[in-house]
């Protein structure tokens, strides 16, 4: 039963993606050799790590605090990044006469798509440590495969019931963003406790091999690094199991209730009584501001896309990460670096680092797939009287306005924590990040036609094609930033802003030039595919979920 599913879910995945025609199906594969090249590169480096038996006693410093990085990655990292991977579709399968239990097992088994670069990472250590003959060779390559083995499940079950968990919490229009917000503080609580003054012996040594034996990653590192199966090692193994029993238990309550659980009652709007008033709120006026600037049928267009997006609980979800996530995450490098009031490069650019975060962040619900939220109703762009490239302007209008509303949340929330920024820095960093945002852009709309990809607009978490974007940035964004890039080699090698400047005013001009040609060939491409578009866009998913 498990394989019929699974095999189901690849033949639509197959139909989806190799349906885009050979080059998008190459396009897809190329990226995916990129992410997951650059994971098997670092997985290779744990591996010559841990097989080196000079670094035994640096193992033992270092893998507590590996394994932590996994497990947290594994956990957090889906959310953080507002894409938990795929999961079953239960609408779909309960008309099924198909037990609950294994239902929960393949469940459990699509937990692999939020972990497959972690899975990698602690196979490569676990090879490494085979090899050594330091930490046993190869007669422990029985109970180092089963320590990976056990940690792995433990990671899969307790994946499985967070995912569930955080699923049902985002359908509640009024937890959403409060959600968003416990997470993002509770990841940087503990930086920012060390940061601020708390003693940092306390968070070092839950990550060390001195720290307490009952947290999974040491008692995981323990088992790794045990010569053999030692009397001692008794402990370890316990406790390891008795987290997994407890991940499973967990797992499963939390799958049973989304069962349950009904995400259209939940995500219900009510209707306003009768004789409710009608009149002209703060955010109709900001939703019909561009028609007091642009013509119409533009100003429409723009205005529908503002609506949309502000009605998204994706994108506001997405919106609210931009401007705390980075910062919260990020702030205590800075305070680390020198202080608050230190001056530094990082500094002196950090604003510009966390524009760009958000930049990046926003592209997957707005410029990157343009057409996303429409779905089936993208087919309505093809038959208005109105030409494609003034839809493709119309959406990028309303990105462009959303990525400056986003840079000035994070300008807002980094004044509010008490960190001064010169206020021309400010202005460098929104003139950096816009130029770059000219290219991503115009790299968004090549994607958004030939690698169009249907969104559900009320799930706040949505993935499928995580791994992949992921990989495509990091071609793309290297590409968008090397004119900024030589902007500031300028200011370096000439020590002049007013060169950094007249550089980065090439740069916007360049950006000109490149999103005008890419939107030419979006436009063409548009039309040559628009069956193919609309088909992709008007797609239902298998048995599994990419949300």
């Amino acid at each position: 039963m498990i394989a019929a599913i699974l095999g189901a879910q690849w033949a639509s995945l197959r139909n989806l993606r190799l349906g885009t025609g050979r080059g998008g199906a190459i396009f897809s594969l190329l990226m995916s050799l990129i992410w997951y090249g650059f994971w098997a590169v670092l997985a290779y480096g744990a591996y010559a790590f841990t097989a080196n038996p000079d670094t035994r006693r640096l193992a033992e410093m270092v893998l507590p605090r590996g394994l932590m990085f996994v497990m947290g990655y594994w956990q957090l990292a889906p959310v953080l990044v507002a894409s938990l991977g795929a999961s079953l579709d239960l609408k779909k399968l309960l008309v099924y006469p198909i037990p609950l239990d294994r239902l929960f097992w393949v469940e459990v088994l699509l937990r692999l798509t939020t972990g497959v670069e972690m899975l990698m990472l602690v196979t490569g250590t676990a090879a490494g440590l085979i090899r050594n003959p330091v930490t046993g060779g190869w007669p422990r390559l029985t109970p180092v495969i089963l320590t990976l083995a056990i940690f792995t499940a433990f990671n899969l079950l307790l994946a499985a019931g967070l995912r569930n968990l955080i699923e049902r919490l985002l359908a509640h229009k009024r937890l959403r963003e409060l959600l968003v917000v416990i997470l993002v503080v509770g990841a940087a609580l503990p930086q920012l406790l060390v940061v601020t003054g708390v003693s940092r012996g306390a968070f070092e040594r839950l990550f060390t091999s001195e720290s307490s034996v009952w947290l999974p990653w040491t008692a995981a590192a323990r088992l790794f690094l045990a010569p053999r199966f030692l009397p001692q090692a008794g402990l370890p193994w316990a406790i390891l199991a008795a987290w997994t029993a407890a991940a499973y238990f967990f797992g499963r309550w939390q799958f049973g209730r989304s069962l349950r659980f009904d995400i259209q009652a939940a995500q219900a709007t009510a209707i306003p009584p009768a004789g409710a008033s009608t009149r002209v709120s703060r955010a109709d006026v900001f939703f019909r501001f561009p028609a007091a600037i642009l013509p119409d049928p533009l100003a429409a267009m723009v205005e529908k896309e503002l609506r949309t997006l502000v009605r998204s609980p994706r994108f506001r979800l997405v919106f609210i990460m931009g401007f705390t996530f980075g910062l919260v995450i990020w702030l205590p490098m800075l305070w680390r670096s020198g202080g608050k009031g230190a001056s530094t490069t990082l500094s002196e650019h950090f604003l510009t680092l966390l524009y760009g975060y958000a930049l990046i962040l926003l592209g997957q619900v707005s410029y990157w797939n343009a057409f996303g939220f429409d779905r089936s109703a993208v087919q309505v762009y093809f038959s208005l009287p109105v030409p494609m490239s003034r839809t493709l302007l119309a959406k990028n209008l309303a990105a462009l306005i959303f990525v400056v509303l986003e840079m000035l949340a994070v300008t807002a929330s980094f004044l509010i924590v008490g960190t001064p920024a010169h206020p021309g820095r400010i202005v460098e960093a929104f003139l950096v990040n816009l130029v770059v945002a000219l290219y991503l852009i115009a790299a968004g709309n090549l994607s958004s036609v030939h690698l169009p990809r249907a969104m559900n607009p009320e799930r706040s978490v949505q993935g499928g094609a995580g791994n992949r974007a992921q990989a495509l940035i990091l071609v793309v964004y290297p590409v968008a930033l090397l004119p900024v890039v030589l902007a500031y080699a300028g200011r370096y090698a000439f020590n002049s802003d007013k060169v950094f400047y007249a550089l980065l005013a090439f740069a916007a001009g360049l950006g000109a030039v490149v999103y005008w040609v890419a939107m030419d060939s979006s436009v063409q491409a548009a039309e040559r595919k628009r069956e193919r578009i609309v088909a992709e866009l008007s797609r239902a998913d298998g048995p599994v979920a990419a949300s």
